[in-house]
């Protein structure tokens, strides 16, 4: 072998990386044949195009990312999560607190005796009108009076059949008015279920003052 030959074949070192005349790819055209590292790089700047997430999100099977024309108020949508909003989130199926509901002021009772039936069987008292949807309790405050100190009124969630998860308010002491508070679970459409003692009543005054979601 030539002293060329020689020199041609043992250069190659001075080419590779730290030689003497190491070579860059910086001016080479074309693919490499061996598959390069990914470099870290921010997002900003110029290694990224305006058109990047319209770009990603046409090739995303599995989500839909934001599109650059999506508004993005993370700051001022909470109204619509909330109860009437576009997208109200309901507590059903959260774990943590139970919210309670101030109904405000009522200016009268939402139920009388002359309301009601007093037959000694359970009948319906629908308070959709007052309470939203999404409630699972509601408070009242109840008045009762009557001659006969054994009078009552029970009011339990619609559609239990046994009478021991009831709220029960008695006549105390005849003649004499009793007022109290109390809660009571209701259904999906917000009945709650009553009966009372078959007897006439002096006063039997029923109003909503909150409930819980």
């Amino acid at each position: 072998m030539t002293d060329f030959g020689r020199r041609t074949a043992a250069h190659k070192a001075s080419h590779q990386d730290g030689g003497s005349d190491e070579i860059s790819v910086a001016a080479l055209s074309g693919e490499l044949a061996d598959n390069q590292p990914g470099k870290t790089h921010g997002l900003g700047g110029v290694k990224h195009s305006a058109a990047t997430l319209a770009q990603l999100n046409a090739k995303v099977s599995d989500a839909t990312l934001d599109k650059t024309t999506d508004t993005r108020p993370p700051l001022a949508h909470k109204a619509s999560h909330q109860s009437g909003g576009g997208d109200a989130i309901a507590c059903t199926g959260l774990v943590g607190r139970i919210n309670y509901v101030d109904r405000g002021d009522p200016s009268a009772f939402d139920w009388q005796v002359g309301n009601l039936t007093t037959d000694n069987l359970w009948h319906d008292l629908d308070c959709g009108a007052i309470v939203p949807a999404g409630a699972v309790a509601i408070q009242f405050r109840l008045d009762i009076q009557d001659d006969d100190p054994d009078s009552n009124i029970q009011m339990r969630k619609k559609g239990n059949a046994y009478g021991y998860a009831c709220w029960i308010v008695r006549v105390r002491i005849a003649a004499s008015k009793f007022s109290t508070y109390g809660v009571v679970f209701c259904d999906a459409s917000r009945v709650v279920e009553y009966k009372t003692k078959d007897t006439i009543y002096d006063v039997i005054s029923i109003v909503v003052l909150g409930w819980f979601v």
